[in-house]
Order: C-alpha cells, then sequence, then structure tokens
C-alpha cells in the first residue's frame, strides 16, 4: 500500500516537474517520497516496511515506457534503505527520522556525482574545476572553491530532507486521528500495470550478458585506442542497437543532450588543453578529450538502455519468479490495483503546497480507508490439487463437481482433459464446467504458435475460453471455482493469470486450484495464499474433498 502511495507521487509529481522544467527535481521528488514514507510509519508499523515499500515503488517504475529505469529504481530502493537503516539505529524516534530523511534526500546528489563520472569519466571533474575557476576568476570569488560549491549544495539537500521528515511525523499523527474517507469508485487499473512487453521487441539472453560487458570493454577501447577508431566502433555499437532496440531512438531526440555533448566538446577544447599540454585557450588536444566524453556518455546511455531493455524479457521475469520473488510479484498485484485510487486521492488535494500537513495527512486517510475495505469480509477458502502429471487431478475434479452438484453447490471454472491419440498424450483441452463448451488449450509438436510452455504450443482460442470462463465464475459469485491449472505460464504472466486475483477476492467463496507439487511455493507466494489444505490426489477421496467443502459452505 505504501509503495502504490509512493509510486503515486511519483508518477503525479514527476510528470507535472518533467513538463515544468523545474530544476533539481531529482531532489524535489526525494523529499516528497521521504515525507510520505516517514508519514506512513506513524500510520503502520512493520519492521522492514520502509525498505520493502521502496523495493515495490522502484519495481512499478518499470512501468514507464521510456529505457530508463536503471537509475531512478536504483534511486527509490537507496532511499528506503536509508530511512530503514535510520528507523533501525538510532531508532523510530524524531533523530532516527531526521537522519533519514537527511541522508535520503542526499542520495540524488550523490546518483547524479556519480552518474555523471561513469557517463563521462575522470575527466568531466577536471572540467567542472576548470569551468568553476573560470567563473569564480571573472567574479571574483577567491574564498568559495569547486568542492566547497558541491558541498553547499549537499548541505542544502541535507535540510530540505530533515524538514521533509518532520513535516511527515507531523502530518503522520494528524492521519491516525482522521476517520477513513469514503473509497474511491473504482477505475480500470490496467493502465498501471507491469502488462506485457512490447510484443514487437525480440529478447535474447545472450544480448544481455553481452551488454553487460560491452560498458567495460568499451570504456577500455575508448582510452587506449586512437581516437578515430574507438569513435568507429562505439558508432557502429549504438547503430546496432538502435536497430535492436527502437525505443532507445527516443533518448536521442531531445536536443538537450546534442547541446550538452556539443558544450562538453568546445569547453573541452577551450578549457582542458593543460591536461596534454602547456598552452592555454584552444586546444585541439582539449577537444579530443571532449570527443572521447561524448563517446564515453554516448555508450552508457545505449549500453544501459539496452540492459533496462533485456530484463524485461518474460524468460528474466519467469526465472526470477521461481527463484523466490513470487511474494513481490503478489505485492506488486496489490499495489497496481490500488494505484489509480492513490493517484486520485493525491489529485484531489488541490492546497497541497498551503497545507502540506493536512494534504499529506488526507492522502494516508484515503490509503487506510482503501486498505479496509480491501481487507474486509471472510477472504477465499483456497484448496490446493496436486499430483504428478497423469496421476488424474482432472478426473477427480470431474467427480467432484457431480458430487457438489448433488449437494446443490454450484462449481465454475475450467477443467483441462488430456487429449490422447494412439495412446499417447498429444495435448489438452480447456472446458467451461458451467456450460460445458470445450475447444483444445495446447498441442505437442506447433513449431507456430508465439505462446509455448515446455512441448506445448497454447491456442489463442483456448487461453481466450478459460480466461473468460474464470472471469464469468468471479463476477457471478459461484460458491466454488476450479482452476485446472495454474503453472509455468501463469507465473509468467500469461494464460489466465489476470483471472486469478479475480477469483482471490470472491470474499466467503472456495477456489481450488490445481498446482504441480513442483510449483506449489511459487504459486502460494505468488498470489499470496494460505491454503485451508493441499490434497495429493492420490490420497484425498471424493468423498472427504466433498465434506471438507461442504463444511465450509454450511460456515459462510
Amino acid at each position: 500500500m505504501l509503495g502504490s502511495l509512493w509510486a503515486a507521487i511519483e508518477i503525479v509529481l514527476g510528470s507535472f516537474l518533467h513538463n515544468a522544467r523545474i530544476p533539481l527535481a531529482g531532489t524535489v521528488l526525494s523529499a516528497f517520497g521521504v515525507c510520505l514514507i516517514v508519514a506512513g510509519s506513524q500510520v503502520w508499523y512493520q519492521r522492514g516496511m520502509i525498505w520493502r515499500a521502496g523495493v515495490i515503488c522502484a519495481l512499478m517504475k518499470s512501468v514507464s515506457p521510456s529505457a530508463v529505469i536503471i537509475g531512478p529504481m536504483v534511486g527509490i530502493t537507496l532511499e528506503a534503505l536509508i530511512l530503514e537503516g535510520t528507523t533501525r539505529f538510532p531508532g523510530r524516534n524524531i533523530a532516527g527520522f531526521l537522519i533519514g530523511g537527511a541522508l535520503a534526500t542526499t542520495m540524488p546528489v550523490i546518483q547524479k556525482v556519480i552518474g555523471i563520472l561513469v557517463m563521462y569519466g575522470p575527466n568531466a571533474a577536471h572540467l567542472y574545476v576548470a569551468v568553476y575557476e573560470l567563473a569564480a576568476r571573472a567574479l571574483g570569488i577567491e574564498s568559495f572553491g569547486a568542492l566547497d560549491l558541491v558541498l553547499a549544495w549537499l548541505f542544502l539537500n541535507i535540510l530540505l530532507g530533515s524538514a521533509a521528515a518532520f513535516i511527515g511525523m507531523q502530518a503522520g499523527r494528524r492521519a491516525r486521528a482522521l476517520p477513513n474517507p469514503p473509497t474511491f469508485q473504482a477505475i480500470d487499473a490496467t493502465a498501471y500495470s507491469l502488462g506485457e512487453p512490447d510484443p514487437s521487441q525480440r529478447f535474447s539472453l545472450i544480448l544481455l550478458a553481452v551488454q553487460g560487458a560491452v560498458l567495460p570493454l568499451g570504456f577500455i577501447a575508448i582510452r587506449d585506442l586512437p581516437l578515430a577508431l574507438s569513435a568507429l566502433i562505439v558508432t557502429l555499437y549504438v547503430a546496432l542497437c538502435l536497430a535492436l532496440y527502437p525505443r532507445i531512438r527516443n533518448r536521442f531526440r531531445h536536443p538537450r543532450i546534442w547541446i550538452e555533448f556539443v558544450l562538453v566538446s568546445i569547453l573541452a577544447g577551450l578549457l582542458l588543453g593543460g591536461l596534454t599540454s602547456n598552452g592555454d585557450g584552444w586546444s585541439w588536444d582539449g577537444f579530443s578529450i571532449g570527443i572521447q566524453m561524448a563517446l564515453r556518455a554516448t555508450l552508457v546511455i545505449v549500453a544501459f538502455s539496452a540492459i533496462g531493455i533485456e530484463l524485461r524479457n518474460p524468460v528474466v521475469v519467469q526465472w526470477a519468479l521461481r527463484r523466490g520473488f513470487g511474494r513481490i510479484s503478489a505485492a506488486l498485484d496489490v499495489a497496481f490495483q490500488a494505484l489509480p485510487a492513490m493517484m486520485r486521492a493525491i489529485g484531489e488535494e488541490r492546497r497541497f503546497f498551503r497545507e502540506p500537513l493536512n494534504s499529506v495527512a488526507r492522502i494516508l486517510a484515503a490509503a487506510r480507508g482503501w486498505l479496509a475495505e480491501c481487507t474486509a469480509g471472510s477472504a477465499v477458502r483456497v484448496f490446493i490439487l496436486t499430483g504428478a502429471q497423469g496421476s488424474g487431478k482432472t478426473t477427480f475434479l470431474l467427480k467432484l463437481t457431480v458430487a457438489l452438484a448433488k449437494r446443490n453447490i454450484s462449481v465454475g471454472g475450467i477443467l483441462a482433459p488430456v487429449v490422447l491419440q494412439n495412446g499417447e498424450r498429444l495435448g489438452y483441452d480447456v472446458q467451461d464446467i458451467a456450460n460445458g463448451q470445450r475447444v483444445p488449450l495446447c498441442r505437442i509438436g506447433m513449431g507456430t504458435a508465439e505462446l509455448r510452455a515446455g512441448p506445448f504450443a497454447f491456442l489463442n482460442q483456448g487461453i481466450t475460453l478459460g480466461e473468460d470462463a474464470l472471469i464469468t465464475a468471479a463476477a457471478a459469485h459461484t460458491p466454488v471455482i476450479v482452476v485446472d491449472e495454474i503453472g509455468p505460464l501463469e507465473l509468467s504472466g500469461k494464460g489466465w493469470s489476470s483471472a486469478v486475483p479475480r477469483i482471490l477476492t470472491r470474499n466467503g467463496s472456495v477456489a481450488i486450484l490445481v498446482v504441480r507439487p513442483a510449483l506449489i511455493d511459487y504459486v502460494t507466494g505468488r498470489w499470496q495464499i494460505t491454503p485451508e489444505a493441499t490434497w495429493d490426489v492420490a490420497q484425498i477421496t471424493v468423498e472427504d474433498a466433498t465434506e471438507a467443502i461442504s463444511s465450509l459452505m454450511s460456515i459462510s
């Protein structure tokens, strides 16, 4: 919840600052983030909540269509880790929050300095000192050095962060005293989700590894090779990346970046000649250093953008889910559901800058109200049916639906009966339990299908029927909903993964999920499920399952 609120601030305020060309936008966003997180920690407290909220917010930044996601994600995560650390030592008190706020808002400054050094190399520091000394002589400033200016900028960020933390503490206390407002009318959250990657983008794990190796090799080439040769290498690399990743082209369509490159090159020619010669004024050697700096910056921009795109590879995402990131994915589902309401809550605070304390308090009260409504009522009861392939799970479910129908308990959802040919498994169909409609779901040996899992190629008509059947069953509040099955396809965000959250929010109903034994932990983590029981099809009887479900129905 708190991560979603932080992300809403980043989206709403970040868009405003970007469009208005406000200077020091990163510092302003950081201060707002500190204020919000500190206020939220006054309303809710859970050990580790702050850093987890930061991770959620950082991951939600990846919804941006921009190829620039790594820098903002790292910055947000570091701010959250700093705030989390200072609430552990010296503690959740005024000293801890003020110190944490001060340190967190220095992150944009430190990140900016490091980013410039990574992009342009150590010569960026020489160029900055030379420009500062030239300006200082022109203005007659002798007692204030180049480093002093950076430290003064850092000190201003520290003051702003401490003030933001103090306001957050006061706003959080006010939020606790406010009643929960009426919840906002739900709006479509599909515009704010991780969604599917660009269908025209082709991913490659080999290219991901290559992109990771490009930066150090490129730095060495720019440093050691003749300028003409290193420029040719970087140009060829950039041209290849622009062809492979069309989204990166947007970075070079803005005149600002070209103006920056030209200024760096000209200033280097005027001011950095002394690094290679004893002359003053214009130097071609200095201009060459400027060209090298521009080449290095281009290399960094393109390489990091390409890595950011390759990290959206569904194979990488699925690997992460299978390595224990299921709980993060489940938290993201909730965060994206909350995001439209949080953005609306922020948008309704027209007097934010005049009444920051009251505005932050009202936003947090809205978040608390949304959360209270989401958790109201009894949750869906989940049974997991598991067993080896071919152990009879679908047959068991077919018998179970008949047994439940005899007790006047309606069953909806889908079954996946196997399709055999000459005794060999050809694939599976999908069947709508409510109306008996059945179509092919997947087959072995179809090389042209885009959607695949293991040896199976999945058909669009089967996916559509299954998803529609599950959504219809959830909307009709069917007492028992069967999902046969949840597997790697759903864990990677495909199949009927979008229908699963709707089923799991049907308060008071029963869901029976078919899951392979090896995937149970991933599925329960992915959707934050605590099952009533896990049934092994080889050990549970239809009578026992019917009795267990019937008893829950009578309790409800």
